[in-house]
């Protein structure tokens, strides 16, 4: 009879994985192994992405393109990745000496439970940065999700910003269930979701509202915002104009792709401005750079990094920034922010109110 020798070490943490990777039900949101093979202790755990550049489409009437005065140029970008937090889990070996078998190690309850454990927290770090990345911010910050036009108003906020259909994820909270009611939730002719959450918590996708794939949970976060004002102004001087693509295509930092600095007065001689927050600045729209037309909405603008202000103005980082031609652009002046300018004072108006505690975020996301 042939005897087949285990690697005890290797089956431990080869059923760990398993069981890990079962549970994890965030894990469709993101992009797994992408820089697997690039980040070492070399580059110091970073890696930078190029970007492709993109070109505006000339259009001329019975004549080739006059080309006298130059071309286009072709602008590369980048963006840094950087791993800098290792989420473990430990625990005593003695509670796995005893495995022997692959079927030992899946009926292992010590290892079950540490393997659910490290998927849940996980799962709640994975859609805590998910529900903070975007720059799009819709609802008041402390309403239930409860109607469908609610996920629809989201839906439509990201095809009008390109997105495919493929891409797109809903996760919403069981408050956002029960406020959705029986006419979405229990309708077949409309959602059919009676089987999501009804049982345990780690069921995953198993329906859609409004045609997305959709996940109910309780692990999305809270947020509570900066002690800044509602509404506060542009402080002279600032770029709000706008830039060139070329001049924010290289990120600095990670996570510093196509952002730029604005000073904000913030109204307060210390006041804070929470990484993550989303504002609108008057007169200054959305614009499509596909369809080359300035959209119906407000251009919103997601702070990255905490800051502080200085005898009341904060220097924000944000993004999207403000570029006003060529294929990359993001913003659209109104006439009234034209002749406004160059003293460059523009009404800021935060989607929250100061220091509110917002409540768990509800994330319909596009996986990249």
């Amino acid at each position: 009879m042939a005897t087949v020798l285990v690697d005890q070490a290797k089956l431990v943490l080869n059923s760990f994985a398993a069981i890990f990777q079962n549970n994890l039900v965030s894990s469709p949101l993101v992009t797994w192994k992408k820089f697997d093979g690039e980040m070492n202790d070399r580059n110091g755990l970073t890696v930078v992405e190029q970007i492709s550049p993109d070109y505006t489409t000339t259009f001329t009437s019975s004549a080739v393109n006059d080309l006298t005065a130059g071309v286009q140029d072709t602008i590369f970008g980048s963006e840094q990745y950087k791993l800098d937090q290792v989420i473990g889990s430990s625990m005593g070996w003695g509670d796995f000496v005893k495995i022997r078998d692959i079927g030992e190690a899946r009926e292992s309850e010590a290892l079950r439970r540490a393997a659910l454990r490290l998927a849940t927290d996980i799962d709640a770090y994975i859609l805590g940065f998910c529900a903070l990345a975007s720059n799009n911010a819709l609802g008041d910050g402390s309403s239930a999700v409860s109607q469908w036009d609610d996920v629809a108003s989201g839906y439509t906020r990201l095809k009008e910003e390109g997105c495919d259909d493929m891409d797109m994820k809903a996760v919403l909270t069981y408050g956002d269930k029960q406020a959705l009611g029986s006419q979405i939730v229990d309708s077949t002719n409309n959602a059919s979701l009676t089987e999501v959450a009804g049982g345990v918590y780690r069921g995953g996708w198993d329906g859609k509202v409004a045609g997305i794939d959709t996940l109910f949970t309780q692990q999305l976060p809270s947020f509570t915002v900066g002690t800044r004002t509602a509404a506060s102004a542009l402080t002279a001087g600032t770029a709000e104009t706008g830039v060139t693509y070329e001049s924010v295509a290289i990120s600095p930092a990670p996570g510093q792709y196509m952002t730029q600095t604005l000073s904000v007065n913030v109204v307060g001689a210390t006041a804070t401005v929470k990484d993550g927050e989303t504002f609108t600045i008057a007169g200054v729209f959305a614009y499509d750079n596909r369809a080359k037309k300035t959209l119906n909405h407000l251009q919103q603008f997601r702070v990255v990094g905490d800051a502080t202000a200085s005898t009341s103005v904060a220097s924000l980082r944000v993004f999207p920034a403000l570029i006003v031609t060529g294929p990359f652009r993001t913003v659209s002046l109104s006439q009234l922010t034209l002749r406004l300018l160059p003293s460059r004072v523009q009404l800021v108006q935060f989607s929250s109110l100061a220091s509110s505690r917002t409540r768990a975020l509800s994330l319909l996301t596009v996986v990249t």
